[in-house]
């Protein structure tokens, strides 16, 4: 059979030489989808030796081609078990959109691999690592230790991923100041014991503190209450004030557009065109269920991914999302940083940023408060 196999690749291998010199980038994809086809027919039968000959030959394709058929050629060696090792390697370090199909599901990259493309290339590989099956302890270990809050959420989220000892320990560690977290990992049957009552401790401490939050606008709002709390209380109830006064108008117009089934993206996206600052993070807030403290910070606060990840989160269009990083200050209007926030906007995936945005309003109980209105 291999015989039989040989020679097509032969006659590849010649047609190779002839384009790699002088032929376009499209008949090159002709070429290199033309391989892929008669290696996925025959991959079953192949050896490791002969594996190793596409290895070289695709591997020496993709690097000649454009995204939209390295995209196509990741997808296809995806879910393939000897699929050429090199040539998975070498997609799973391209752009997130090549990358991400090998990432969630090649069985052809090791623990090793994983880690090693995760301190390489950043975030947004380490989300996509995160939803593969079975991730061992090595690197779970490293997406806690290097990726951040989002990461660390969506490893945990990860019902078949296994952590060490000290991985799962640093998470319950961080889940005593992050309630959605104690969330995600309150859905896990892999607890230690120990960890599992310092979890539980977390969990307890938590719910007094909203107890706590959820009792405060009732004792603010009574002059003998303010009294009896003393200058605290007094400058709590100024600054809840100011914050009411502040967004008063622009949060009845939102709540009356959004009671009449009036309030949707275009309505955030005009907003925020016209630089209607309060109304744009009422309406954001409103739509998004989150508080408004919560979308100003998202909109405004030093992360400038958090607005692209709700905008994605939403469904909403790269137009809406400009139009709301339009009302930063600076670095809001300028062009390099616009087309950097284009290219990482795309990039997210809908799956990803639904997930993270659902992270966020845990944190922020944003479906309780009185500032942001629950919605249907």
């Amino acid at each position: 059979m291999w015989g039989c196999v040989m020679s097509p690749v032969g006659a590849l291998l010649r047609d190779l030489e002839t384009t790699m010199a002088r032929g376009s980038t499209d008949e090159r994809a002709v070429i290199l989808s033309r391989l892929t086809d008669l290696f996925l027919a025959t991959a079953n039968e192949m050896g490791e030796d002969q594996v190793g000959v596409f290895d070289v030959v695709i591997g020496r394709l993709a690097r000649a081609i454009e995204m939209r058929a390295r995209i196509e050629l990741a997808e296809r060696l995806a879910p393939v078990p000897n699929a050429p090792s090199g040539v998975v390697r070498q997609l799973a370090l391209d752009e997130i959109a090549v990358a991400r199909p090998v990432l969630v599901a090649s069985p052809r990259l090791s623990d090793h691999d994983l880690v090693a493309i995760a301190a390489a290339k950043g975030r947004d590989h380490m989300l996509a690592i995160t939803e593969r099956p079975d991730l061992g302890e090595p690197v779970t270990d490293f997406l806690i230790l290097r990726g951040g809050r989002v990461v660390t959420h969506a490893v945990a989220a990860n019902q078949s991923a296994r952590f060490s000892r000290h991985g799962m320990g640093v998470l319950v560690m961080r889940a005593a100041q992050d309630d959605a977290l104690q969330a995600t990992l309150g859905t896990r049957a892999d607890i230690p014991g120990d960890l599992a009552e310092q979890l539980l401790a977390a969990a307890k401490s938590s719910a007094r503190r909203r107890l706590e939050a959820s009792l405060e606008p009732s004792l603010l709002g009574s002059v003998a209450g303010a009294v009896e709390r003393g200058a605290e209380a007094v400058s709590a109830q100024a600054t809840i004030g100011d914050e009411l006064g502040r967004f008063g108008k622009a949060l009845a117009d939102v709540k009356a557009l959004d009671e009449a089934s009036k309030l949707d993206e275009a309505v955030v996206a005009q907003y925020a065109t016209s630089g209607a600052i309060e109304h744009a993070i009422c309406g954001v807030a409103t739509l998004a269920r989150l508080t408004l403290p919560a979308t100003e910070q998202i909109v405004f606060g030093p992360d400038r991914d958090a607005v692209l990840l709700v905008a994605r989160g939403m469904g909403w269009s790269w137009e809406t999302t400009r139009a709301l990083i339009g009302l930063r200050k600076g670095d809001g209007k300028s062009a390099p940083v616009l087309e950097r926030a284009k290219q990482s906007f795309r990039n997210l995936t809908p799956v990803t940023a639904q997930r993270v945005l659902g992270f966020l309003r845990m944190r922020d109980g944003a479906q309780s408060d009185s500032s942001a209105p629950a919605r249907p």
